[in-house]
């Protein structure tokens, strides 16, 4: 599991920090952008035992001694930790993923595969619409629910059709007048 995500954020011009020892952690991947240290657990009981150890050794041995240009990244660490196990208790791993002391961490356990889509990683999102979490079906819904019944009486029936472009919307406001929506 962790060489497959090791080997995905390398591919993706991440660099696989060497020169420093780690005793908890498996490994760090650094950009310019973010930080990720890597733990792998064996079995709930190891990560229940060893994962406070592995963030206070990102936190003291890396975070601590981002300075001058680098010093704003400690606002973009992340500890992925990871567990061989299908699945832990998921009470503890929202309890991990909820402590935010130093930085964000994400459990990562073998039921999570494809394990990149619970890492927040710089994506551009722009090309797979299938990740977009609030399409445009989901806006026209909650907008349309924002606004008073006598505001939706005086638009159009497809108004809140997502297939209507800009030009459409910008041509339907600008063929009214102010004092007509209100």
């Amino acid at each position: 599991m962790i060489e497959e995500l090791i080997e995905f954020f390398e591919k993706n011009e991440f660099v696989k920090l060497n020169q420093l020892k780690f005793n908890y952690l498996n490994a760090v991947c650094v950009s310019p952008e973010q930080i990720y240290g890597f733990v792998q657990f064996e079995t709930e009981a190891e990560l229940r035992e060893n994962w406070e150890k592995a963030a206070d050794e990102l936190a003291v041995k890396l975070q601590s001694r981002l300075v001058k240009e680098l010093h704003m990244l400690k606002w973009d660490v992340y500890l992925i930790v990871i567990i061989t196990q299908n699945q832990i208790d998921t009470s503890y791993r929202k309890l991990i993923e909820n402590d935010r002391h130093y930085f964000r961490k994400i459990v990562i356990t073998k039921n999570d595969a494809p394990y990149i889509n619970r890492i927040p990683f710089v994506l551009d999102l722009t090309s797979n619409k299938e990740l977009l979490i609030f399409n445009d079906n989901e806006f026209f819904e909650e907008f349309r629910e924002c606004l008073k019944q006598s505001t939706l009486s005086k638009l159009p029936p497809d108004f809140f059709n997502p297939k209507l472009t800009a030009d459409q919307l910008i041509d339907f406001f600008s063929s009214i007048k102010k004092d007509d929506l209100n």
